[in-house]
């Protein structure tokens, strides 16, 4: 490091870490953990211990320096929370074209970052990058440390040799934070990011699709909650505190907070795994699962984005039904606005008729059915009688919304059709009458 800058992170207060931290051998080094749903970190120490018992690893020496590594073996069998990692083996090429990849190929990547901040930019370091690779006989899982912004070249140096034999990308919001940031720091080392172009497949988009309307927070640990049942242990830890972790170790040389970041990390690129099986069993085989209505808003929303309408208007169907549970009103006005359009656009006229009849039955003081049958009766049906009729209920609902703005703005609107209307069908009466 160029010695002007190294002053200036001293007068920052960032200084070296651990450096030259030794430790001795690891006992868990190449101990496979058992199938508990709970990997199997050693417990924080006491009070006393000496720091360096507790850090996981050993130093890795590339020809580009030296940084810490731990490496972990899961077996196929290993559970995390519903799911075993032997479930990756059955993801379906089919699956993953719904969920939005054609393809991760049978070594696929899954990759976390914790870093310095979470704003990003060239000031923001991943200080730690956990990836797990899927090889068919176990995950592999590699914790990439950097006891010393330093050792970034040797840890991005290894980073790549690693993502060179995998076929795919896993990540969670790893479009949106984690490739970008990793992208700056290779261009910011001078080195080519080309490990990170592989397929990629980001599962906060996923989470999004499918649970929008199910779950209030589509964070990683509400899916683990709520999905996976995955269950966290009190070593974990808020990732807020996880940037003010970091800068306080590289200040104090203490790594006792370390092994909690790690555990961390852990579970979440473990959870990428189990997460990647349930959503496309959801995709693949709905039927077999005991979804909750929302959850088939969610898949219908997902075959809508393949281009599978016909499939995506059965799962709203279902969602629609009332057969599991009730849907939440403003998910149901929105599949019912959906559906009636796609078969307005199609004209297909009764298909139409009868969502919006089943909107103005369920949903008593809505308008917006009312009004598109009122449309479809006075300028393709050509009955001004039922247009105006459809009219007069939507301006009597309106009537009964609270005062305000909104209401008047939708009573106004209403008036105006039904005078219209009223006009028309005065002028088709005479000219009847004449005739």
């Amino acid at each position: 490091m160029d010695e002007s800058l190294r002053h200036r992170l001293r007068k920052l207060g960032v200084v070296k870490g651990l450096a030259g931290l030794k430790v001795g051998p690891n006992p868990d080094r190449g101990r496979r953990p058992e199938s508990t749903g709970q990997p199997g970190w050693a417990p924080r120490p006491e009070s006393g211990t000496p720091s360096q018992s507790v850090l996981p690893g050993a130093e890795k020496s590339v020809d580009e320096g030296v940084f810490w590594l731990d490496l972990r073996h899961y077996d196929r069998a290993y559970t995390h929370g519903r799911y075993a990692l032997s479930g990756l083996d059955d993801v379906p090429e089919t699956a993953l074209d719904l969920l939005g990849v054609p393809d991760l190929g049978d070594r696929p990547a899954f990759l976390d970052t914790e870093t310095t901040g979470l704003a990003g930019g060239a000031g923001t370091l991943a200080f730690l990058v956990g990836v797990g690779i899927w090889t068919g006989e176990g995950f592999d899982l590699h914790f990439i440390f950097m006891r010393d912004p330093d050792e970034e070249p040797a840890a991005l140096a290894y980073l790549t040799e690693i993502l060179s034999g995998a076929t795919g990308l896993v990540t969670f919001n790893g479009r949106g934070f984690d490739v970008p940031l990793l992208e700056t720091r290779y261009v910011m080392n001078r080195m080519p990011p080309t490990p990170l172009a592989l397929p990629h497949l980001d599962l906060l988009t996923v989470a999004r699709r499918l649970w929008r309307d199910h779950l209030p927070s589509r964070r990683l640990g509400e899916l683990e909650r709520h999905i996976l049942d995955v269950m966290r242990t009190e070593q974990d830890l808020d990732s807020a505190l996880i940037p003010w972790m970091y800068r306080q170790y590289l200040a104090t040389g203490d790594v006792q907070d370390m092994v909690r970041v790690l555990y961390h990390n852990e579970i979440d690129v473990l959870s990428l795994a189990s997460l990647l099986v349930h959503a496309a069993r959801m995709v693949e085989m709905p039927a077999e699962m005991a979804l909750a209505s929302a959850e088939w808003a969610g898949i219908g929303r997902v075959y809508d984005r393949a281009g599978r309408e016909n499939e995506a208007f059965q799962a709203w169907q279902v969602a629609l039904s009332g057969e599991i549970d009730e849907l939440d009103a403003d998910c149901a006005v929105r599949l019912w606005r959906e559906m009636g359009f796609r078969f307005k656009r199609r004209k297909a006229w009764p298909e139409a008729l009868a969502i919006w009849d089943t909107w103005i039955d369920r949903l008593p003081g809505d308008v917006a059915p009312l009004v598109e049958k009122a449309k479809y009766y006075e300028w393709t049906a050509r009955d001004l009688g039922e247009a105006l009729a459809c009219t007069e209920v939507a301006r009597a609902r309106a009537a009964a919304h609270p005062k305000g703005m909104r209401r008047f703005g939708i009573l106004g609107e209403l008036e105006h059709r039904e005078e219209r209307l009223k006009r028309k069908l005065a002028r088709t009466e005479a000219s009847a009458g004449g005739d």
